[in-house]
């Protein structure tokens, strides 16, 4: 078998050869590193956004390692003290006339005595809180199950709803809260339940219906804890 060199040679019909030696005119290239700028061959013309061998090369200058940074440094991992925020929760009363006031929010408590309640009974009243509130706590004094509404038609439109039966939310409006409270302790705490007025105009009406669940009759004393905002 011929010698490779001599194949390449004389079967390559576009004429290519062997190259055994650089030719001389070729520049030699700089010892990248060194010089900045110093890498013809750098293969990302822009700033890069990583490091990479490349890069590495490219911006160096001198021996000094790095000389121009163009990546972020670390995020420092060093250990260190702790700080506690308490805050408060106050409102601030502008007025044209007057310099500010603050208002601090003072939780506030309502109490409803329902009449004796047969088995499957409802009494609907309505007592007064204010337009808009956070509800915090419910108590009773005695089993039953009670339900918050925002307006009285609504209160009027769901009285027929047996308990642990799901409302229609399709169709369901002005329902705040449904509480069964059938085992002890009798009381329930409210997360994020915000109780707003729908009455128009807007009133300090909240509209409470109680109902007894059970197989007797029940006499309960019902407790509400909300923080006013209107």
């Amino acid at each position: 078998m011929p010698p490779l060199k001599t194949r390449l040679r004389s079967m390559s019909p576009e004429g290519y050869a062997a190259q055994e030696e650089l030719p001389a005119s070729l520049p030699k290239l700089k010892d990248p590193g060194r010089v900045l700028g110093g890498n013809p061959f750098i293969r990302c013309p822009l700033p890069p956004f990583n490091s990479s061998p490349d890069v590495l090369r490219q911006f160096e200058e001198n021996g000094k390692v790095p000389t121009r940074r163009v990546i972020p440094l670390p995020i420092s991992t060093v250990a260190g003290g702790s700080t506690t925020i308490n805050n408060n929760t106050t409102v601030v009363n502008n007025s044209s006339t007057s310099g500010s006031t603050e208002v601090s929010l003072i939780a506030k408590t309502v109490t409803l005595n329902a009449p004796s309640l047969a088995p499957g009974d409802a009494a609907m009243a309505s007592i007064t809180v204010s337009k808009v509130a956070i509800l915090m706590i419910l108590g009773s004094s005695d089993l039953c199950e009670v339900r918050i509404y925002g307006d009285p038609l609504s209160q009027a439109a769901d009285v027929s709803r047996l308990t642990d039966s799901a409302p229609l939310f399709e169709v369901t409006s002005g329902l705040v809260t449904d509480v069964v409270l059938d085992s002890t302790p009798l009381s329930w705490n409210w997360q994020n339940r915000v109780y707003v007025n729908q009455d128009s105009p807007a009133t300090t009406n909240l509209y409470i219906t109680v109902l007894n669940p059970t197989e007797g009759t029940v006499t309960p004393s019902v407790t509400i804890t909300y923080l006013p905002l209107e």
